[in-house]
């Protein structure tokens, strides 16, 4: 059933231009961590067919960020960040979108 309604509803060209978007992800310019990591989680659910598993999915994210977000996600890890199996590494990209997310949003607030 769900793969005749993925059929249906998501054509291949729709999935080749979707994989490709999750494939090629990199972080914006002036976008803080919190987004980037929205917006790569946002591509992964537009794609529920990807076949990334969640070590590639991070390999991808982590690839396509900016040098000092890099930075930042491997001095939280106590190292290299992809050396955390994803579990872990996840629950810290959470933490650390979470905090750029809350620092964002108070200096708008100012």
């Amino acid at each position: 059933m769900e793969e005749k309604c993925i059929a249906r509803f998501f054509s291949p060209s729709r999935f080749i231009c979707a994989k490709s978007a999750i494939a090629t992800f990199s972080q914006g310019s002036d976008e803080p961590l919190c987004e980037t990591w929205e917006r790569f989680k946002a591509l992964l659910q537009r794609c529920p067919n990807h076949s990334f598993d969640d070590a590639a999915q991070l390999h991808i994210f982590y690839s396509g960020l900016k040098p000092q977000t890099k930075m930042i996600l491997d001095a939280s890890a106590g190292g290299i960040m992809m050396s955390k199996i994803p579990e872990e590494a996840i629950v810290i990209i959470d933490s650390i979108a979470a905090n750029d997310y809350q620092s964002h949003h108070d200096r708008a607030l100012v």
